[in-house]
């Protein structure tokens, strides 16, 4: 039982494969000089080797337990991973899908916990979620590092 008096959700154990990509993605840091980055970015053939090694976040969508959260997901298939994962101060504490946003911590250089948010670009339903996180994270800087047009749409 928890302090709240409900009971312990049920948890599923991670596959080894997930395991080992879990401690990969929480412990891969490479610390480069600034010749090595210029060197690095110089080449798209070493860049696109080493995002290769990067292992996928896949997320079952069962483990994110809120009714309907799939209407807030810009695609189906790109889900907040459940450790990192921002979590909206709800209006409504009996409303659980209005402390969803797709949106995860990002550690920043040197290790520092929840340095930057890594999140979808807002659509017409979830840009009041959106405005919000960054008000509730106090985000004093927003940077789209997408094209401006998606599709045919602007």
């Amino acid at each position: 039982m928890s302090s709240l008096g409900s009971v312990e959700p049920f948890v599923v154990a991670p596959t080894p494969r997930e395991k080992v990509a879990v401690e990969y993605l929480q412990s891969a840091s490479r610390v480069l000089t600034k010749q090595q980055l210029q060197d690095t970015v110089a080449s798209s053939h070493l860049l696109q080797t080493e995002f290769m090694e990067i292992p996928m976040n896949f997320v079952d969508p069962k483990e994110i337990d809120i009714p309907s959260h799939g209407t807030k997901n810009r695609y189906k298939t790109i889900l907040p991973n459940p450790i990192s994962r921002v979590c909206l101060k709800p209006k409504n504490p009996d409303d659980a899908l209005s402390t969803y946003i797709n949106a995860n911590y990002v550690r920043g250089y040197g290790g520092q916990e929840k340095a930057f948010i890594a999140t979808q670009g807002p659509m017409i339903n979830t840009v009041n979620d959106f405005w919000l996180m960054v008000w509730q994270e106090d985000g004093p800087v927003v940077v789209m590092i997408t094209k401006l047009k998606e599709k045919n749409e602007v």
